[in-house]
């Protein structure tokens, strides 16, 4: 739902538990986002979110193998908020 939400999100891909969501200028360009990466990154450790990236602009996320749907519901309301903040230094 983040992805309808922020035209920043490009692709999001994964396998098991460790997903990738992609950053990008524009969806039809597709062009890394990069800068928009590292702030959303520090955002989100700023709000106790911890998010590696991945290859140019894309955002990691791998949880525990044994997490609640709390947890996730949390860090998908941390991740929101860091986009959000991310998008408006920008």
């Amino acid at each position: 739902s983040l992805q309808s939400r922020f035209e920043c999100i490009g692709e999001i891909r994964g396998k098991g538990l460790m997903i990738g969501m992609e950053l990008v200028t524009d969806r039809s360009s597709r062009v890394p986002a990069r800068d928009l990466c590292e702030r959303v990154l520090r955002r989100a450790f700023h709000h106790g979110l911890l998010l590696l990236s991945c290859g140019v602009s894309t955002v990691r996320f791998i949880p525990p193998l044994m997490i609640d749907t709390s947890h996730v519901d949390e860090a998908m309301k941390l991740l929101e908020r860091a986009l959000s903040e991310a998008l408006t230094a920008n």
